[in-house]
């Protein structure tokens, strides 16, 4: 039993030993970028949606917002800090169709807690409905449900004005009888201007390898790598945030003339290109906070990738833009937001956070 404890605490301590090393971490980094070149097609593309409401209402995309959210370190794992020990997040998005995605979090509270180190978990659901079964003849079959998870757990550590964290997760698909599995990581950096309300943060998303395949179907890890920051100007009620996504490649438009063309001098359709301008800013999402109150902020933001994707041809389109509202009361918290995709559809998620210590 003794030496199990050992070796129990010899792994924690290994943890602990890269987290203080910003050389080993840079380099995993650029290993993670590499690696992503192999796999550039994304499977588990769950992974990829916002699972709650603030960052959903920040386009998608937040890598460096620090608040007293733990619903936060899901899109960086550095933003967990000792202040959200306790916590529990609850999030709900009745998603496109029939499918609903739900998530919870939680941070334990330790007595003995170690100085400027936490822990959390994670777990996701994205739930797809049921669907009638039919034989290759067409004969009805049984129903069946499709799900997509992940399980997670995150460890978190700050030196100084840098934070370093991981999160391990398992991460899995079922469709009828048909499964796969896959272990992936998280690893990120935010560092806290000691003066300036501003905040900087770097994550290297879904790092790992496939354990179980969909048969001779090899499914490809979601990889993304980016960074981030959020600002607020002194002596005024916002906060800006910029996030760049997709960084290890530069192309990352979806083109095609099907839905993207122009005509000729002979009335032929002809692939209309994409400009470099609108290349660079498909990496980017705005997002924005107004601090109405320290206890009620309203949340806005744009994902230009997703309103150039979703935009139909010829037509004006609001895809893209995202808003939503927090509020704050004792030890509850409270968010909702709405996405719009295309012709003002969209989806809605909310978010529930209880704070066992606050007051």
């Amino acid at each position: 039993m003794h030496g199990s404890i050992s070796r129990i605490w010899r792994w924690v301590s290994s943890w602990g030993i890269l987290f203080s090393n910003p050389f080993v971490f840079i380099l995993f980094l650029w290993a993670s970028c590499f690696c992503a070149e192999l796999n550039a097609q994304n499977s588990f593309s769950f992974l990829t949606l916002p699972n709650n409401a603030r960052l959903n209402a920040m386009g998608g995309f937040n890598v460096s917002l620090s608040d007293k959210d733990l619903n936060l370190h899901v899109g960086n794992p550095a933003l967990l800090d000792t202040t959200q020990g306790g916590q529990i997040g609850f999030n709900y998005s009745p998603y496109l169709a029939q499918s609903n995605f739900f998530s919870l979090n939680y941070a334990p509270r330790f007595k003995n807690n170690l100085k400027n180190s936490q822990w959390g978990i994670s777990l996701q659901n994205l739930n797809y409905g049921s669907f009638q079964g039919m034989d290759a003849i067409g004969n009805l079959t049984d129903v069946f449900s499709a799900n997509d998870f992940s399980l997670g757990v995150t460890h978190a550590r700050r030196i100084s004005h840098i934070s370093f964290g991981v999160s391990a997760k398992l991460v899995g698909s079922v469709l009828e009888s048909y499964n796969s599995m896959a272990v992936l990581t998280d690893w990120g950096g935010t560092f806290k201007h000691p003066e300036h309300d501003l905040n900087i943060g770097i994550v290297a998303k879904n790092v790992g390898f496939v354990v179980k395949s969909y048969g001779s179907i090899r499914p490809d890890i979601p990889f993304d790598l980016q960074l981030g920051a959020s600002f607020k100007p002194a002596h005024m009620p916002v906060r800006f945030s910029l996030t760049a996504h997709h960084l290890y490649v530069f192309d990352i438009a979806y083109n095609g003339a099907s839905f993207n063309f122009t005509y000729d001098n002979q009335g032929n359709k002809v692939l209309e290109k994409i400009s470099v301008a609108d290349q660079m800013l498909r990496h980017l999402v705005l997002g924005t906070e107004i601090l109405v109150h320290k206890n009620f902020r309203l949340m806005a933001g744009y994902n230009h990738l997703r309103h150039q994707e979703l935009a139909v041809n010829n037509l004006g389109s609001a895809g893209g833009l995202s808003f939503g509202g927090n509020i704050r009361l004792n030890q509850f918290g409270f968010s909702f937001s709405r996405a719009v995709l295309t012709n003002g559809r969209g989806y809605f998620t909310f978010s529930l956070i209880y704070d066992s210590l606050a007051k």
